[in-house]
């Protein structure tokens, strides 16, 4: 047996027994782990996106990825759709990549993915991180929240040098559109000739707002941008009355 295989299933494993956050020292006493073991066990799961860790009370607890894995081998033939086959059915409308996302500390990390079949298209890798100001997602994600908050999130980028120098201004205008429409389109922010036009979902994924979108080459995704922009409209909402049910 793998030893650190073996953790990471007993720690995801107490999570689901517990079902609530966690402290580094509960899990050393539960599992009779070494601490430096389980503090690097879950570092590391931090930074794959795979855990979440609130600074407040130094705690940490599964991220909403965890729950995208796999869960089809969990369903009966027939059973009523969820989100995955809300996104399959909207990569198969449109042809598109089709993108879910959510906030992981100042960055936007792409949680499940669905690639497009064209040869020329827009497809990252699930759990790949962009900076949440220069995505069309990580904007929707943003403009749920106070203008403080991203002001302060906008300012922590921009001394941790994480990438290219926010532009705070940019920011918030680009902002101000999505709340005012509820979508937002991206041209060439993160990746150079690529763009997404993106929503958030109406109902929060345990407690984690998600926002969803479909990705293309920049021209294309001008060119079909009204049909696009219906389609991810309606899947976000067919997903919200899903989750009603």
């Amino acid at each position: 047996m793998v030893k650190s295989a073996a953790r990471v299933f007993e720690l995801l494993e107490l999570f689901d027994a517990e079902r609530r956050p966690l402290r580094v020292t509960e899990i050393v006493q539960r599992l009779d782990m070494p601490q430096s073991s389980v503090s690097m066990l879950l570092k590391t799961m931090v930074a794959r996106g795979y855990m979440e860790f609130d600074a407040a009370d130094r705690s940490y607890c599964p991220s909403v990825r965890i729950s995208f894995l796999n869960e089809w081998a969990m369903r009966a033939p027939g059973q009523r759709q969820d989100m995955q086959d809300a996104m399959r059915r909207l990569a198969d409308d449109t042809g598109e990549s089709v993108l879910l996302g959510r906030q992981s500390g100042l960055l936007l990390q792409y949680v499940s993915i669905i690639e497009s079949q064209r040869a020329l298209r827009f497809s990252p890798s699930p759990g790949t991180l962009r900076p949440l100001h220069r995505t069309a997602i990580g904007i929707m994600l943003l403009s749920r929240q106070d203008d403080e908050r991203i002001g302060l999130l906008l300012r922590r980028y921009n001394a941790e040098k994480l990438g290219p120098t926010a532009r705070i201004a940019e920011t918030f205008r680009a902002i101000a559109f999505a709340r005012e429409h509820g979508w937002y389109e991206s041209a060439s922010l993160a990746t150079p000739g690529a763009g997404v036009i993106a929503t958030l979902l109406p109902t929060p994924i345990r407690q984690q707002r998600l926002a969803i979108g479909v990705g293309a080459p920049v021209d294309r995704l001008h060119k079909r941008r009204r049909m696009l922009l219906d389609a991810v409209l309606a899947a976000a909402q067919a997903t919200a009355a899903t989750q009603a049910k």
